[in-house]
């Protein structure tokens, strides 16, 4: 946190003002320049590489330095030691100049003069073992253009160390800095619009226009919550309107926007999003690096949360993903005391990473509509509408994550979902009209009964009730029922315009609404929040990095999937962060991650979310993630934490040989109700062992392997028949030209899994086993030229694995994406299917 910006709390509240809120000024002109000092991603182009290259030789070849060099180069190791300079002197000098373009432009200028003074006579002087007459007018001249060069390089990097370094240090924690002075800020009397619900902070000042570069006063402006001392605090939307400044909506604490929040830059249209997601570690490394002797914490798993800032629109920057660690790690043994401890309400473990896991949606709710507070009235809430809606089906009836029925009468077989439209479109784009129940009384019947609909398109019957209210609390969801007909216990003046009002918000709102249903978004890991996670069916997203990476880089991993592919806020996501090593580490990382210590600790790390409520989790993992995974499935260090799959036919013989290799044969012939069409008829159903016990454990929805450095022959003798007795939806992300997998199959002698995209065939009985096999060698788009870790930036494995996760759509399900190819036996017989993405080459353009 900047030193500038305190989090203290005064005794007597600040009345907020521009004095107040010029730290938080200071704070957003500072993350202004930060990504112009960053900069961003630019296109790797060869040519211009090879044209610097040229240029640089060419420079150097005029002053004659490298000529003169190899004449004094008596022996090959002089020559050599030469040779490496000249190549590193043109390494430095290129790059320098790809980033700070002036630096190459003044090069390429000297070079143009240096070729009009020289007109080859250098050269060949020097060509021919002439020595250069000191007197001669060209090396004079030379030298002046050598020294002029010099002193534009220096002067162009002095310029950019101010403006890119050393200014955006001075705005963030100069004490001496008069900002009032220097940005002549002024205060605006009168601002444009005044929110009803919170307070409104507006000035101006003076700032760079790019575009035209001129000086132009702008105008800022921030509404939302404070704290004691008048800064921002709370929700808040920030507003500079200069051409880089940012429409920050979001999380702000203390004057700093922590998230989650969205924010935009007002005039180049690139967009941000910061998330939060907790974590698990249980190494002894920092959480921004690993060393080659990482061990696992002795003293176990550590619980922590953080937020992460991510580019998902526009140009991306080289600073961003940022990740910010909110709540630091604590050892679970404290968090276990603590919750023990907790006489005001049990708590459970996760009580403290769970409590910062709110999401862009969640900070809107129970709170008062910014965007939509500016009309004269207050709305008392604010709870967002959904986009979309999954329903999924269980033996209890339907289910709808993120949501709980607000109406005990609710028929758990049948749903209907309605939408919402803006107060101008219609379903189809017609004008909406507003049913009036004084017309429906006077008019005789009505189709729409007693509660007629909020809006509906002209011309269209109304079918549906508009009822449903979108409060967060189970009381309020019994009591609120919103009558828009105006009949209740009074017509009175003041009832009708809370009517209006209420009739006013809904229609400013987007979005889908479920009959009977409301959204439970809070979660602060007490046990009543526990309760509802469950009711509601949140569910948990793990993933487990590869080796080579710590925490944060794994937090901006999932942050950058998450950012992109909009994940609905019911799903919860996680980092179990484990002693990973680092890059000449392998063998070291491999030893340790796969140890018993670390399945424990990702044993105890799934039992707390399901203590916490969740009954579904999802795991993703990555490359050497896959193994310590599957390492622990095989062990069994999870079989007495995820919940069994129902078993429809099995042999006779699977009781009596638990554990053994024979007990793996014959779960080879086992065939799971969920696997089935038409499994919601119980009437033949054998369960599996133990499965009168799994109430109390958590699902593996989907298990999901993205590049898996894992072996492929122990994958298909074992980790497949324990993965699939838990997991009934398993997912293989592989590419045939994976660099990294491909080291890993040279120092281990074993095929790997994630580089052998094909389908996956039990030789002994040739039964093609029930995974997803999903091809990405075609895939070219933001991938770099190892191709081991791309699933969080390319959009189409960032789309396909939300339909994994959210939806829960198996890959012949997702066919406007995937495209199948069957694979061949080697008689000639097909055996299976292998699927790849429907997409063209990066390099195919129309001509």
């Amino acid at each position: 946190m900047p030193s500038s910006i305190d989090s203290g709390v005064s005794e007597s509240p600040i009345e907020p003002s521009i004095d107040t809120m010029l730290p938080t000024f200071r704070y957003m002109v500072h993350r202004k320049l930060r990504r112009k000092a960053h900069g961003q991603y630019r296109k790797h182009s060869t040519r211009r590489y090879i044209f610097s290259a040229i240029v640089i030789g060419l420079f150097l070849t005029l002053i004659g330095i490298g000529a003169q060099k190899f004449e004094l180069a008596k022996t090959w190791p002089q020559l050599a030691l030469i040779v490496v300079l000249l190549l590193a002197m043109i390494y430095i000098v290129v790059k320098v100049s790809i980033v700070i373009r002036w630096c190459f432009y003044w090069l390429v200028l000297a070079t143009l003069v240096l070729f009009v003074l020289d007109k080859g006579s250098l050269f060949d002087k020097i060509r021919f073992g002439q020595v250069p007459d000191p007197s001669d007018d060209t090396i004079l001249k030379a030298k002046i253009v050598l020294i002029i060069l010099a002193l534009l390089e220096g002067l162009t990097l002095s310029v950019v160390f101010l403006l890119r370094v050393a200014y955006p240090r001075i705005i963030l924690r100069a004490k001496w800095l008069n900002c009032r002075r220097w940005w002549r800020i002024k205060e605006t009397p009168k601002p444009l619009s005044i929110s009803v619900n919170y307070r409104t902070i507006m000035f101006s000042y003076l700032s760079w226009d790019p575009d035209e570069y001129r000086l132009q006063r702008s105008s800022v402006s921030y509404v939302g919550e404070f704290d004691e001392l008048g800064k921002p605090h709370g929700l808040g939307e920030w507003t500079d309107h200069t051409f880089t400044g940012e429409a920050l909506q979001g999380i702000w604490e203390h004057g700093v926007p922590v998230g989650p929040f969205k924010s935009q830059e007002y005039g180049t249209g690139n967009a941000f999003s910061n998330i939060r997601i907790g974590f698990c570690k249980n190494t002894t490394d920092k959480n921004t690096s690993t060393t080659f002797n990482s061990a696992r914490d002795p003293r176990g798993v550590s619980y922590g949360a953080a937020s992460v800032e991510c580019s998902i629109s526009g140009k991306f920057f080289h600073h961003l993903p940022y990740v910010r660690i909110m709540g630091d790690a604590i050892l679970r043994s404290d968090l276990e005391k603590k919750a023990k401890d907790d006489a005001a309400a049990p708590a459970v473990v996760l009580t403290y990473p769970l409590s910062f896991l709110s999401t862009f949606a969640e900070s809107l709710q129970s709170r008062p509509s910014i965007r939509g507070s500016f009309r004269g009235v207050s709305s008392p809430r604010s709870a967002p509408l959904s986009k979309s809606v999954v329903i999924r089906y269980t033996d209890r009836g339907i289910s709808i994550p993120g949501y709980i029925r607000s109406r005990r009468k609710t028929d758990l077989n049948s749903v209907t979902v309605r939408r919402v439209c803006p107060p101008n479109l219609g379903l189809e784009g017609q004008p909406l009209a507003v049913i009036d129940s004084r017309e429906s009384r006077g008019g005789g019947s009505s189709p729409l009964g007693q509660r007629p609909t909020l809006v509906l398109p002209s011309g269209v019957e109304a079918t549906s009730s508009a009822s449903v209210t979108s409060d967060d609390s189970d009381n309020a969801a019994g009591k609120r029922h919103v009558l828009l007909d105006g009949s209740g216990e009074s017509d009175d003046r003041d009832h009708r315009r809370s009517l209006d009002r209420e009739k006013r918000r809904r229609m400013s709102q987007v979005g889908l609404v479920v009959e009977g249903w409301r959204h439970v978004l809070d979660v602060d890991g007490r046990v009543s929040s526990a309760m509802s996670v469950s009711r509601a069916g949140y569910e948990a997203l793990v993933f487990v990095h590869g080796y080579n990476c710590p925490l944060t880089y794994g937090i901006a991993r999932l942050g950058q999937l998450l950012s992109l592919g909009e994940f609905p806020p019911y799903i919860k996501p996680f980092v179990f962060s484990w002693p990973s090593s680092v890059t000449m580490g392998y063998f070291k990382a491999k030893s340790v991650g796969c140890s018993d210590d670390v399945a424990k600790d990702l044993q105890q790390f799934i039992a707390d979310l399901r203590e916490a409520g969740y009954q579904r989790v999802h795991v993703l993992a990555h490359s050497m993630g896959a193994r310590i995974v599957l390492s622990a499935l095989r062990k069994g260090y999870l079989d007495g934490v995820l919940a069994e799959r129902e078993v429809v036919d099995a042999e006779s013989s699977l009781a009596s040989a638990v554990g053994s290799h024979a007990g793996l044969r014959s779960r080879r012939t086992l065939r799971y109700r969920d696997s089935m069409p038409g499994h919601c008829n119980r009437s033949s159903s054998i369960r599996s062992l133990g499965a009168q016990e799994s109430a109390g454990r958590i699902q593996l929805a989907s298990f999901t392997l993205l590049n898996p450095d894992a072996d492929l022959d122990i994958f298909l003798e074992e980790d497949y028949w324990t993965l699939s007795k838990y997991c009934p939806h398993i997912t293989l992300y592989a590419d045939a030209h994976d660099g990294a997998l491909f080291w890993s199959e040279v120092l281990g002698q074993k095929k790997s899994l994630g580089r052998h995209p094909r389908t996956l065939i039990y030789a002994p009985t040739g039964e093609v086993l029930d995974v997803d096999v999903i091809d990405t060698t075609s895939l070219d788009v933001n991938i770099h030229s190892i191709r081991h870790n791309f699933f969080n930036l390319n959009r189409m494995l960032v789309d396909d694995l939300y339909d994994v996760v959210v939806l829960g759509r198996r890959a012949n399900e997702r066919e406007g994406r995937l495209s199948s190819r069957w694979t061949f036996s080697p008689d000639g017989t097909e055996n299976g299917e292998v699927y790849t993405f429907l997409c063209a080459p990066s390099y195919v353009v129309n001509k």
